[in-house]
C-alpha cells in the first residue's frame, strides 16, 4: 500500500504545519499510509470514527487534504448522518473544496487502501505521535532561532523555552491553552471508556454533582439502556416529578410562594439530539410508577392558546362543585416548541400572558371570557426544540415579555450509540418505578421545604451572588433572568426526591450545577447573539473558524472599513461573553493572535 500523491491544488500550502524542515532536504516526520488508513476505516465504519475522534485533531494529519476530509466526515457524523465516500462526496462539493482534496475518485481510493477498519484507532495513534514530533521539531526550531538573535534577552528566552516545555507536555492529555474553558471533573455518564461507542460531542458538558441523590441514581441506572443525553433524561425527571407532587410542597422566596414547577426546554439537533427519547425514558418510568398521571389527561399536548390551557385546568361551575374537586396537575408537553413560541407572538394572543400566570403558580383567567378561569393550578411545561429554531424564535421583543427566560434551556446530544438497544428491561423499570410511587407520594404529603444550616450558608454566600450577577447584559442575561429563584425550586424538587423537606448542601450544589449548566446552554446555542450586530458578527466569524481560531488579519479583513481601536473594542466585548478567549498560536516564525470558541 502506497500513499497516492498530493492533490495537486494542496502543493504549496504545506506551511499551514509550520516550517518544519529547517535544514534543506530534510522530511518532516508523517506516515501518509496510516493517514489515508484512518480516513479509509472512517468512511468505512462509524465505530472507526468513534475510535478515531477521540485519539486525533484535524490538524494532526499533515496533508492538509486529508485534515479537510477528517472534518468533513466528523461533520457529517456529528449531524446524525452517515460518513460514506459518496455522502463524504457530497458534503465537500457543496463547500468546493472536493476539487481541492483530489476529487471523488480519492475519497474511493482511501477506502481501498485501509487494510481493516478494526485498527482504525492504531492508525489514529500513528498520525498523532507523527503529528507531536513534528510539532516538537517546530518548537526547537523556533528556540534556536530565538536564541541565535543577538538582541534576545536572556531571561526571555528562558522564560520562553519553559513556557514551550509546558505546553509540550501538556498537549498528549488536554490542550495546553490556558485560557481554553476547562473540561470540569471526571464525570462516568460522559468519559470515554473501553466498550463505550460515544460520538463528538459538540456543546457543554453537565458537572457530575448534577446527577446526585434518588435522581441521579435513576439516570444512571437508565443510562446504559437509551442514546438520550443523561441531563436530559434529569430534566425530564424533574420537570415530571415536580408536577406530579402537586401544589402542597413550597418555598416562600420573600413574599411569594414558590411551587415545585420546573420548566425545561430541551434544545438538540433533530437527528442527534434524541430530545424525544429522554422523554420517553423517563416517562415509562414515572407512568409504570403513577399509570392514572401519565395518560391524556394530565399529560396533554399542543398549546394553541391561553384560553386553551385553561380549558384543561378550569374550574366547575356546578352549584354542588368546588374548585379544589379538580385534579389541576398538568405535565404540558410540546415536541413542537418552535410552533407554540410562533403562536404565542400573534398579535392579541393571551398565551404568553397566561403562561407567565401558570410559572407562577397563580390562578389563572381569560379576559375575553369571565367565566372561564382556574383557581390554584400546577402547570409544568416541557418542551423540545432544535437550536436553529431556537436562536430563529428568541427575538428581543419575546424575551422583553418575560415568558421564555420561565424556562431552563437544557442543550442535549446523543451521549450513546447503542443500534441495537431495546430499551430498559421490563425488570429494571418496575423496580424504580416502585422506589419512584413511594417517592412521589410522599412528597405531595410535605408542606413547607426548609434548608439546612450548610446550604443556606451556600445559598447566600455564594449561589446568590453569583447567580444574580447581570453585568454580561444581553439576551444571554435576560435568559437567565430567573436564575436566582430557580435555583430554590430546582433543590427543592432534589430534595424531596431524596424523601426529606429539608434542602441540604448536596442539593444545593447539584442545582447550582444544573442553573450552570442551563446558563452554559444558552451561551452555546445564543452566544452570537449579543445586541450589537458587529459583536455578533465577530462571534459567528470565530465559532466558524473552530479550533483553528480568527487571526487578527481575518478580523480586519472581516471589518474592512473600522479602525483598529475599533477592531480591539469588538474582540473586548467578545472576550468578556463565556467560551470566548484569546491565545498565541505558534506559526513558523513570529506567533500570531487568535480569538477561539470552546464552548
Amino acid at each position: 500500500m502506497s500513499p497516492e500523491a498530493a492533490p495537486a491544488p494542496y502543493d504549496n500550502v504545506r506551511s499551514l504545519h509550520g516550517d518544519l524542515a529547517p535544514l534543506a532536504g530534510s522530511t518532516p516526520p508523517q506516515d501518509l499510509e496510516a493517514e489515508q488508513s484512518v480516513l479509509g476505516a472512517m468512511l468505512l465504519t462509524p465505530q472507526a470514527i468513534t475510535d478515531v475522534i477521540g485519539t486525533t485533531d484535524p490538524g494532526d494529519f499533515y496533508r492538509p487534504a486529508h485534515e479537510t476530509i477528517h472534518r468533513a466526515i466528523c461533520d457529517l457524523y456529528d449531524r446524525g448522518q452517515s460518513a460514506d465516500p459518496i455522502t463524504v462526496a457530497d458534503h465537500l462539493g457543496k463547500r468546493g473544496d472536493l476539487g481541492r482534496v483530489g476529487g471523488a475518485s480519492y475519497l474511493h481510493t482511501l477506502v481501498q487502501a485501509v487494510p481493516t477498519a478494526a485498527n482504525a484507532e492504531y492508525y489514529a495513534e500513528i498520525v498523532r505521535e507523527k503529528a507531536e514530533r513534528r510539532r516538537l521539531i517546530e518548537a526547537g526550531t523556533r528556540l534556536v532561532q530565538a536564541a541565535s538573535a543577538p538582541d534576545t534577552d536572556a531571561e526571555e528566552l528562558r522564560a520562553t523555552v519553559l513556557r514551550q516545555i509546558t505546553e509540550l507536555t501538556a498537549r498528549p492529555t488536554e490542550p495546553s491553552d490556558d485560557d481554553a474553558a476547562p473540561s470540569g471533573p471526571p464525570n462516568p455518564l460522559y468519559d470515554r471508556r473501553p466498550g463505550l461507542h460515544r460520538p463528538h460531542r459538540p456543546g457543554p458538558t453537565p458537572h457530575p454533582d448534577v446527577f446526585c441523590g434518588w435522581l441521579g441514581d435513576t439516570v444512571r441506572e437508565l443510562d446504559p439502556t437509551t442514546e438520550a443525553d443523561p441531563i436530559a433524561v434529569l430534566a425530564n425527571l424533574l420537570s415530571a416529578a415536580g408536577a406530579v407532587i402537586g401544589r402542597r410542597p413550597h418555598l416562600m422566596i420573600g413574599n411569594d410562594r414558590h411551587p415545585t414547577l420546573i420548566w425545561a426546554l430541551t434544545i438538540g439537533p433533530t437527528s442527534s439530539g434524541r430530545k424525544g427519547s429522554a422523554t420517553s425514558t423517563a416517562r415509562r418510568v414515572l407512568a409504570e410508577a403513577l399509570p392514572d398521571f401519565f395518560g391524556p389527561e394530565h399529560t396533554p399536548r399542543g398549546l394553541n392558546s391561553g384560553e386553551g390551557l385553561i380549558e384543561y385546568v378550569k374550574d366547575d361551575d356546578s352549584d354542588d362543585a368546588s374548585h379544589a374537586s379538580i385534579d389541576k396537575r398538568l405535565w404540558v408537553l410540546e415536541s413542537e416548541y418552535a410552533v407554540t413560541m410562533s403562536r404565542g407572538r400573534r398579535e392579541g394572543s393571551s398565551l404568553p400572558g397566561v403562561l407567565r400566570q401558570a410559572w407562577d403558580g397563580d390562578s389563572l383567567g381569560s379576559m375575553v371570557r369571565d367565566s372561564l378561569k382556574a383557581t390554584d393550578p400546577h402547570i409544568a411545561i416541557l418542551g423540545h426544540i432544535t437550536p436553529e429554531e431556537f436562536r430563529a424564535k428568541m427575538q428581543d421583543s419575546e424575551m422583553a415579555g418575560g415568558t421564555y427566560n420561565r424556562f431552563l434551556p437544557i442543550f442535549c446530544h446523543r451521549n450513546l450509540i447503542l443500534p441495537g438497544s431495546r430499551g430498559a428491561s421490563p425488570e429494571l423499570v418496575a423496580n424504580l418505578a416502585s422506589g419512584w410511587r413511594t417517592v412521589l407520594e410522599d412528597a405531595a404529603r410535605v408542606d413547607e421545604v426548609k434548608f439546612s444550616p450548610g446550604a443556606w450558608e451556600l445559598y447566600c454566600d455564594q449561589v446568590y451572588p453569583a447567580l444574580s450577577d447581570d453585568s454580561a447584559g444581553g439576551v444571554i442575561a435576560q435568559f437567565t433572568a430567573r436564575a436566582a429563584p430557580y435555583v430554590q425550586r430546582v433543590a427543592m424538587v432534589y430534595a424531596l426526591c431524596d424523601h426529606t423537606d429539608t434542602i441540604s448542601e448536596t442539593h444545593m450544589r447539584a442545582t447550582w450545577q444544573l442553573l450552570n449548566y442551563a446558563r452554559a446552554s444558552a451561551v452555546h446555542l445564543l452566544g452570537d447573539t449579543t445586541g450589537d450586530p458587529k459583536v455578533n458578527k465577530l462571534a459567528e466569524a470565530v465559532r466558524a473558524a473552530g479550533p483553528d481560531g480568527l487571526t487578527a488579519d481575518r478580523i480586519r479583513r472581516l471589518f474592512k472599513n473600522t479602525t483598529r481601536a475599533e477592531r480591539d473594542r469588538l474582540a473586548a466585548e467578545l472576550l468578556d461573553l463565556p467560551g470566548y478567549s484569546r491565545h498565541q498560536k505558534p506559526t513558523g516564525g513570529r506567533p500570531t493572535t487568535v480569538l477561539t470558541y470552546a464552548g
